[in-house]
């Protein structure tokens, strides 16, 4: 493979638009990573694999895993200058420019069913500032209904569509970073003022025990992959949303720094959210083994049973819709500057293209849950972490040592754990991913 991608970088970054301040960076790297994937996946996960088991195996994944991809990962984006679509080829790794598209599709097709969800918490957010306003309330039988209905989801999905294309055309400044900066904050005070509210209720201790616990038997090797395949998802690793979105960061970003930032608050976020709809679900008597609807039918069955319960609904479903909303528009600008890179085309056609398409392809997701699940668990559970493997092998084999360097050093000295760190990513975590994945499927 050829090594000589840091020659490569000042053409490719010659007139390329990159984040404006440090805390816009943090807003937008935390942006992609905090979003569905914590708060709708994370949940449902812990529920179907053994809660503090689930919990305990994905916390050491994203430690001896996902922090080093997760840098792995914003310093190929930041070395080539370029997102998946081309991010490969310049770091000369074979078929990379397949790799590049086969990387597009599926995030392509993970965004089919996201942006039906993200449409699920529009619905919900309407629903709730009409039961506020005193018309019907909201239900745990809520869900059923709205899932009956694919013209409403379709709606939904278009709007949070439209919302999203109109952010990305407007640019890395002034769109992704400026309504990063604002959400993320209005997500982190609500979501505190939830957590305390969950922990108060009566028999939210035994919710409580239940994340803490640690159960061996839990342990199977399809629940390895999917602790895997939710580190991956959750952190937005995949060589797809943070190599595109490291190339927008500065040169003397310091690139550790970030990845650990990102990971922390990713990590935060999804502990958060399993205090917030676990012990709701226990304290009302509901199953945490729901699968999927479990957040859009534990949540509305709390409101619904307690005081002032239309406001907290309001406040849940609008704090959630706004950090999903980042991840969604991370997913579109993915697509948007493959397309820019590799084709030529505007941000605005790109964007509205891509759009419309997806919310057409989200029809199946509309009408069968068992589409969501299966559909998550390959390009969840398995696409992402596959995508990473490629991000990093691209980074250690193509670019190379010298590279990983240079982009190490250009916001001070070589760190003094570059080696381990080097050998790490380059061995250790593309097998360890590969392994997971494997034992999970044929298990």
């Amino acid at each position: 493979m050829a090594t000589n991608g840091n020659q490569r970088r000042p053409d490719a970054a010659a007139e390329r638009e990159t984040f404006s301040s440090g805390w816009g960076m943090i807003f937008a790297l935390l942006g992609v990573s905090i979003g569905l994937g914590n708060f709708w996946r994370f949940p449902y996960m812990m529920g179907i694999f053994g809660g503090g088991a689930f919990l305990a195996i994905y916390l050491l994944i994203v430690v001896v895993v996902g922090v080093p991809a997760l840098l792995a990962e914003l310093m190929l984006g930041r070395a080539t200058g370029r997102g998946p679509g081309e991010a490969f080829v310049r770091a000369g790794v074979p078929a990379g420019r397949q790799i590049g598209q086969l990387l597009f599709v599926g995030v392509a097709m993970a965004m089919t069913y996201y942006l039906v969800v993200l449409g699920w918490l529009l619905a919900y957010l309407v629903m709730s500032l009409g039961w506020a306003l005193g018309l019907n309330k909201i239900s745990s039988a809520s869900f059923a209904a709205l899932h009956a209905r694919w013209p409403v989801q379709m709606l939904c999905s278009a709007i949070v569509a439209g919302a999203a294309a109109t952010v990305v055309t407007r640019g890395v400044r002034s769109g992704i970073e400026r309504i990063s900066s604002v959400f993320l904050p209005v997500f982190g005070v609500l979501t505190l003022g939830l957590v305390a509210w969950s922990l108060s209720l009566p028999g939210a201790g035994e919710g409580f025990r239940y994340l803490f616990t640690f159960d061996w038997r839990a342990l199977t090797p399809l629940a390895v992959m999917a602790a895997v395949g939710q580190a991956y998802f959750s952190l937005g690793l995949g060589g797809t949303f943070l190599v595109i979105y490291g190339s927008y960061l500065p040169a003397d970003a310091p690139l550790p720094r970030r990845a650990i930032s990102t990971a922390v608050g990713d990590v935060a976020a999804s502990i958060l959210a399993a205090l917030i709809v676990i012990p709701v679900a226990f304290a009302y008597g509901l199953s945490p083994a729901t699968g999927p609807p479990l957040l859009f039918e534990v949540m509305p069955a709390a409101f619904v049973a307690m005081p002032a319960g239309p406001v907290f609904g309001v406040a849940f479903f609008l704090g959630l819709l706004c950090i999903a909303f980042l991840s969604g528009v991370a997913a579109i600008e993915v697509l948007v500057g493959s397309l820019a890179d590799s084709r030529g085309w505007s941000r605005g056609r790109s964007a509205w293209v891509i759009s419309t398409l997806l919310v057409l392809a989200g029809l199946p997701a509309m009408l069968s849950l068992d589409y969501i699940v299966w559909s998550d668990l390959l390009w969840g559970s398995t696409m992402q972490p596959v995508g990473s493997v490629a991000a990093v092998v691209a980074l250690a084999w193509g670019l190379g040592r010298s590279s990983v360097r240079q982009q190490l050093t250009r916001s001070g000295s070589c760190p003094w754990w570059v080696s381990a760190w080097f050998f790490w990513v380059r061995y250790v975590v593309p097998a360890a991913v590969l392994v997971a994945l494997l034992s999970g499927w044929l298990g």
